[in-house]
């Protein structure tokens, strides 16, 4: 069941350090795609010091890590990490990335102001890197189509969250819905938001979530059964993820370049949540996805969404099923030691 915004605010109080494997410290708060790219697979084998010879990989920056003479950054390098690949002369450096940058056009279904930040990276600092850059590891190979001249690799991000107890789908009341995104996604969501408003009007028992606070579409912002918390960064999100069930969770997408190049990284918060998924019917999880089976597949159809979710609520023997049938794919597709024995065999430490 969703926590109270006052509740999820006594919440995150818990110290990080004994919460997560790889806490705040001086270099500045993990990226989600550091975590499950790289990070929490390997955190036993991570170190900010460089003489720990039990924990052979060093975190030189927010985004940047070494291990001999192989170097990786995750999405963003900054001026220092810049400066540091420049100084070095690494013999392979890896770039972990998980939006594609190269399909920002002013129809890509993102709030303005990211595109921009998007694109300032793109074309500056991204161009400077991909100079020392040799390797490219993405979880789509439409991703990899844009750096042909690096050896590209694919590969999903890892489950970093434990999969929740189902045991919340017992309870008649209430009926608990996520949606758990960034405002990247706010256009997703504004393209369904009247017929979900709809839905939360005619099961008034149903509870909608969002971490979007002002942001929220205009039809869902004055329900009395929408909650809209301000966003998190990604340590308070991982502590609201392990504090929190839901029966239900959504992740519409408009049918765009930059969408269907996406990871599968919502498969797994949805699994941590307990909750059924419910998809657009389009890459990435089309073809992922069974449909009624381990999620709910839906076109692009606002109506579609609304009776998929009235549907839930009057069958919550199949919202535990597609909740149940998620975590098996979660946990298969997530499989955290694939993506550690990736990362031993690149960087040579086996």
């Amino acid at each position: 069941m969703a926590l109270l915004p006052e509740i999820v605010r006594r919440a995150v109080k818990v110290r990080l350090a004994e919460r997560l494997p790889f806490a705040k410290r001086r270099m500045g708060p993990q990226i989600p795609s550091g975590s499950l790219y790289f990070a929490d697979p390997l955190a036993d084998l991570i170190s900010n010091r460089n003489d720990n010879p039990e924990r052979p990989i060093r975190r030189l920056g927010r985004n940047l890590y070494v291990s001999g003479g192989r170097a990786v950054i995750i999405r963003y390098a900054g001026p220092a990490d810049l400066r540091m690949l420049e100084q070095n002369g690494y013999e392979r450096v890896y770039l972990v990335v998980d939006d594609d940058f190269f399909a920002l056009a002013e129809n890509d279904g993102l709030p303005a102001d990211y595109r921009r930040r998007l694109i300032a990276y793109r074309d500056g600092p991204l161009q400077q890197l991909l100079r020392h850059v040799t390797d490219v590891v993405a979880p789509s190979n439409i991703i990899l189509r844009a750096y042909r001249r690096k050896r590209a690799i694919q590969l999903d991000p890892a489950q970093c969250h434990r999969a929740g107890a189902l045991v919340h789908h017992n309870r008649a009341k209430p009926f608990d819905v996520v949606f758990a995104a960034t405002r990247s996604h706010l256009l997703d969501l504004n393209h369904i938001a009247e017929a979900l408003a709809e839905f939360l009007q005619l099961r008034p028992e149903a509870r909608l979530t969002t971490f979007l606070n002002g942001h929220a579409p205009r039809p869902l912002r004055s329900l009395p059964n929408a909650i809209h918390l301000p966003m998190m960064d990604w340590h308070r999100y991982r502590i609201f993820v392990a504090e929190n069930r839901f029966h239900a969770a959504i992740a519409p997408a408009l049918d765009t370049a930059f969408n269907r190049a996406r990871s599968i990284s919502r498969l797994h918060d949805h699994a941590a949540f307990g909750a059924a998924g419910l998809y657009t019917r389009q890459p990435p999880f089309a073809g992922i996805v069974a449909d009624g089976q381990s999620g709910m597949l839906l076109p692009n159809d606002p109506q579609a969404w609304r009776d998929g979710l009235l549907n839930l609520v009057a069958n919550r023997g199949l919202a535990r099923s597609l909740a149940s049938g998620g975590q098996v794919l979660s946990q298969t597709l997530g499989d955290m030691r694939r993506v550690r024995n990736f990362w031993l065999k690149e960087l040579e430490l086996v």
